[in-house]
């Protein structure tokens, strides 16, 4: 039997960090189907093989030929599955300014061609309901880190978390929502046409500015614009 071991009584200093999460719509679905032992760890792989190219560098199987390979950025200081997604958290200060965008651009890209992902899937999972779009909400802000008592194994906790968390779930029409907490400069927002706007409606958050992809918020429609942003 595995148990919940209890924490070190004090947590580390506040460090300022990105964190990224992402979801997997429709992972519920695909689990209940039968012989699904078989599917899941294939696909799981899949999904996490294409986020580590992403962030370590590879050769991106998923874009045109012209933009594939990938140099590695920053590593992360931690990494965790979720039972439908992940989270990977990165110290903020080892992004160059450079950096934080490249790595947007490389989820971004991801997120918009996981059709191709889907497609490598369906050629060695005979399942129709596989997970048809992958969702992402990246923060930053202070995290705290737990340490376990009878290991070296850590938590994190704090807000930035909670708010990639809520970011990632918030417009599932868009389903690519990062921080402006990020604080990427406007030049380079316009330039990789993204735009800023005001988030209104985040469970258990105030209103927050946020980023997204410039053609997927015009898409949305009015009233869901309405509802949502401001």
């Amino acid at each position: 039997m595995t148990t919940i071991s209890t924490f070190k009584d004090k947590a580390s200093f506040p460090e300022q960090a990105v964190v990224m999460i992402f979801d997997l719509e429709g992972f519920s679905k695909f689990f209940s189907q039968p012989d699904v032992q078989e599917y899941v760890p294939k696909f799981l792989n899949l999904v996490l093989d294409a986020i580590s190219i992403c962030i370590n560098g590879g050769e991106a199987y998923w874009l045109s030929a012209e933009d594939k390979t990938y140099n590695p950025l920053p590593k992360h200081i931690h990494s965790k599955f979720l039972g439908d997604g992940a989270i990977y958290i990165w110290k903020y200060n080892d992004f160059e300014h450079s950096d934080l965008i490249v790595l947007i651009n490389r989820l971004y890209n991801l997120k918009y061609r996981f059709d191709n992902i889907i497609e490598s899937a369906s050629e060695i999972i005979p399942v129709l309901d596989i997970p048809k779009n992958i969702r992402f909400g990246i923060a930053a802000g202070s995290v705290y880190k737990l340490t376990y008592q009878n290991s070296n194994k850590e938590e994190y906790i704090g807000y930035s978390i909670n708010l990639a968390s809520r970011l990632q779930s918030y417009c599932r029409d868009i389903g690519f929502i990062f921080s402006g907490r990020l604080n990427i400069k406007s030049t380079e927002l316009k330039k990789n046409t993204y735009i800023k706007t005001v988030a209104k409606q985040i469970k258990g958050f105030p209103k927050e500015f946020v980023i997204v992809d410039k053609e997927d918020f015009n898409n949305l429609s009015e009233d869901i614009k309405d509802e949502l942003f401001e």
